[in-house]
């Protein structure tokens, strides 16, 4: 089983590493800012625009101080003689102070540079820990205090008189600068390191990302390459787009062979044309063998990359394939085993069901058979008595064998519409004062007089005589009452006729109910078995069901529910 740690995300600063490597870049910044700062306002002056300046000697011998400076510390930058967050400081604060210095030989208040000590500070806050962020903006506000302060004491360059330098009017007007600039440090120091928090779980966040993504990437080929099932998929051109190695398998089809094909060409006996689902088809493998293969397919709806897709979505497809001509054999091989011990069964329920009859025949055939050889030892009743016995015996061995030949080979629907009741009537006229035991059973009729029915007639009949005959038994002792009902009714948009066989019997126990349908299985000692396994194969192959309930008057009764065909217009 595949496990994954899923880690917190870190949120402390950068490794020293990704510090060293940005300070370096930092110091290069450096470098070229001053460098260009000089270079174009050096070129500005030449051209005649008023700005304050220091002479080219002080420029030069400022530009070798930073080069100097800058040199040392990238020498110094490896060599880790403090912590590389320490030295990150340091080298800040030198660049608040060069730029303090910047903007003190360029004007002091007046000069254009005095937004460029905003700069360290957000490096700071980008770079170090949120606490050296605040310092360094603590340290380049008191840098650009001290520039105030000289300013409003009057210690400035001498060669300021000859350029456009106006001092600061009062000291109001410095305290108003240095509480601008302060709080704009302060606020740059916070804001850069909130941004660099965020941006340091940002990154994080897409690195777990990705590592998850490659995971699960993994797993998914391990698992596409791997499972037993066959797996093609195609685009919405119906182009295969990925072939596992099962595909390959099952097909022949090697997957460099079949990537960037047509589907339909390359496979062309199955079929995805119809509904999704499940289907089956004789497949001829790339070797020519044909295999019974088990297919389905579904659609999958890609996400759309332009504005015509989006009318019309991606319908990619998606695969699998079975090879199920092993399970087809093996299925072939249990209905068989599933036939013979069925066979098996019937023909043991069938001799238990003649073993009876046959000795009550044979015994009475002995009978008669000693009246022959000693004329007269039999008096004319029991002569009549046993040959009632053979009739009865034989009569019920015949029903037996019939009942047996209509369940196991049914006969063909002949499908009419008849009239019902009329069959009603014919059954019970058939089954006029049928006896049951010794007591004659009643059959109330409740059926609609004008009701039409949609069936095999004959069919119909058996199935009445066989449920009729099992409702008159139940009642027979206890000269309850039996009551066949039919009705059309419309269930579920779908019309049906409802016929219902009541009788007040001692009901069947919940848990026979399911048993009462299995051949040969009968609570009655003159019974064959088969009455109800008929009458449910009868119905069944109407497109039928049948139920049985109960209720307060009717301890017992058997539902038939009939569909009838659409009425044609």
């Amino acid at each position: 089983m595949v496990r994954f740690h899923i880690p917190m995300i870190d949120t402390t600063p950068q490794s020293d590493q990704e510090i060293q490597r940005h300070l370096q870049w930092w110091i290069l910044v450096r470098v070229l800012l001053f460098t260009v700062l000089f270079t174009l306002t050096t070129f500005f002056r030449a051209q005649g625009h008023d700005l304050i300046l220091p002479p080219t000697p002080g420029i030069l011998f400022f530009l070798l101080l930073l080069y100097s400076f800058s040199i040392v510390s990238v020498l110094l930058l490896n060599r880790q003689f403090c912590s590389t967050h320490q030295f990150g400081a340091i080298q800040l604060c030198f660049d608040a102070l060069f730029i303090t210095l910047l903007i003190y030989t360029t004007g002091c208040s007046n000069s254009d540079f005095s937004v460029l000590l905003i700069l360290p500070v957000i490096a700071a806050g980008l770079l170090l820990p949120r606490l050296s962020g605040l310092f360094i903006a603590a340290v380049t506000t008191l840098l650009f205090a001290a520039l105030l302060i000289l300013e409003q004491l009057g210690w400035t360059p001498s060669y300021f008189a000859a350029t456009i330098y106006t001092p600061p009017a009062s000291f109001l007007t410095s305290s108003n600068l240095f509480a601008v600039y302060g709080l704009l440090f302060f606020l740059a120091a916070l804001l850069s390191g909130q941004i660099a928090r965020r941006l340091r779980i940002t990154e994080e966040q897409l690195q777990y990302t990705a590592i998850e993504f490659d995971r699960l990437s993994i797993l998914y080929k391990q698992i596409f390459d791997d499972i037993s099932t066959g797996i093609i998929t195609t685009n919405q051109y119906d182009f295969i787009t990925s072939f596992n190695q099962a595909a390959e398998r099952i097909t022949g089809f090697s997957r460099n062979a079949v990537l960037g094909k047509p589907f339909g060409q390359l496979l062309p006996d199955i079929s995805l044309l119809e509904e999704q689902g499940r289907s089956v088809c004789d497949f001829q493998k790339q070797n020519g063998e044909v295999i019974r293969i088990g297919y389905s397919f579904s659609f999958l709806n890609m996400p759309v990359q332009n504005k015509a897709e989006e009318r019309q979505p991606l319908r990619w497809k998606v695969v699998t394939l079975q090879d199920i001509s092993q399970i087809e054999r093996m299925e072939r091989q249990v209905r068989e085993a599933e036939k013979m011990a069925a066979i098996g069964e019937l023909s043991a329920s069938v001799a238990h069901d003649f073993r009876n009859p046959l000795a009550a025949i044979s015994g009475s055939a002995q009978i008669l058979a000693t009246d022959k050889d000693d004329p007269g030892q039999i008096d004319a009743g029991t002569f009549k008595t046993l040959i009632g016995i053979i009739l009865k015996e034989s009569g019920r061995m015949a029903k037996t064998i019939t009942d047996f030949l209509q369940f196991a080979r049914p006969a063909a629907l002949q499908a009419e519409w008849f009239d019902f009741s009329r069959l009603v009537d014919e059954t019970l006229t058939q089954r006029c004062r049928t006896t049951c035991g010794s007591v004659m059973a009643t059959v109330t009729k409740e059926v609609d007089g004008q009701l039409d029915c949609w069936g095999d007639r004959q069919q119909i009949q058996t199935v009445l005589n066989h449920l009729l005959d099992n409702a008159c038994h139940a009642v027979g002792l206890q000269q309850g009452k039996v009551v066949i009902a039919a009705c059309e009714r419309v269930s579920d948009n779908q019309a049906e006729i409802q016929i219902e066989i009541r009788d007040q019997g001692p009901g069947i126990p919940l848990e026979e109910q399911d048993k009462v349908f299995a051949p040969f299985f009968s609570s009655r000692t003159d019974g064959t078995g088969l009455g109800l396994a008929i009458v449910r194969q009868i119905v069944a192959a109407h497109g039928g069901v049948v139920e049985i309930d109960k209720n307060a008057e009717f301890t017992c009764i058997f539902r038939l529910l009939l569909p009838l065909p659409p009425a044609t217009p």
